[in-house]
This record gives C-alpha cells, sequence and structure tokens, in this order.
C-alpha cells in the first residue's frame, strides 16, 4: 500500500511538472530595459523535465525550469552593440509573462518576455 501511495505521488508531480513545463514552452518576444536603451530579442524555449534549453537567432542558451523560475545562460548576439557576449537570465512566469533580470557583458536590464 506505502508503495502504491509513493508512487501516485511521484506520478502527480511528473504530471505537474510537465504542465508547469508546457506553460514557459514556446516562442516569445523578450523585452530587455536599460538605461542604455531596451532590445527585443525572439526566444524559443523548451522544457524536458526540469532541464530548459532556448534558442534567439543562432544563439542557444542552457538551463532549468523549476518552480515557475526559468533560469538561462549561454551567449548572445546583440546586434545593437555589435557583438556577442555571454548572457544569463532569471525569470519567474507571472500570469502569461516572464519577468525578470538579464545580465549581459557588464550591462543588467530588466527583462519582460511575452507571448508571439
Amino acid at each position: 500500500m506505502f508503495l502504491r501511495v509513493i508512487a501516485g505521488l511521484y506520478a502527480t508531480s511528473l504530471m505537474i511538472s510537465s504542465v508547469l513545463a508546457a506553460d514557459v514552452e514556446g516562442d516569445w518576444n523578450m523585452i530587455m530595459s536599460a538605461a542604455e536603451g531596451a532590445a527585443m530579442v525572439p526566444m524559443t524555449i523548451t522544457v524536458d523535465g526540469e532541464t530548459a534549453t532556448a534558442t534567439a537567432g543562432q544563439d542557444k542558451f542552457t538551463g532549468t525550469y523549476k518552480n515557475g523560475k526559468l533560469k538561462l545562460k549561454g551567449s548572445l548576439y546583440v546586434p545593437d552593440a555589435g557583438m556577442s557576449s555571454t548572457m544569463g537570465l532569471t525569470a519567474t512566469l507571472v500570469g502569461d509573462q516572464l519577468k525578470g533580470i538579464v545580465n549581459w557583458d557588464m550591462y543588467v536590464a530588466d527583462l519582460v518576455g511575452t507571448r508571439k
């Protein structure tokens, strides 16, 4: 009996995890705003378990999506700056938006992601 209860709880947690992952998966317009200006980066996010991956043009990012929080890291090319640098993104799913912070090169920007 105990094993059935544990198995049932595990299965339920997997279903909940899959439902939460579906909330963040898809195509997003990520608007990064800093004192120096703003940039919009189209991004596609996929989640497998707690592993998150994303692409923005040719750039690829890896990280996690756990308990509604997305963390991604990778090299991002910003055309307005004319260069690539390491990007760290941390965002929380709030309703149907991703809200958080992006660190890119020496800049820190607020992030608001909206679905395409």
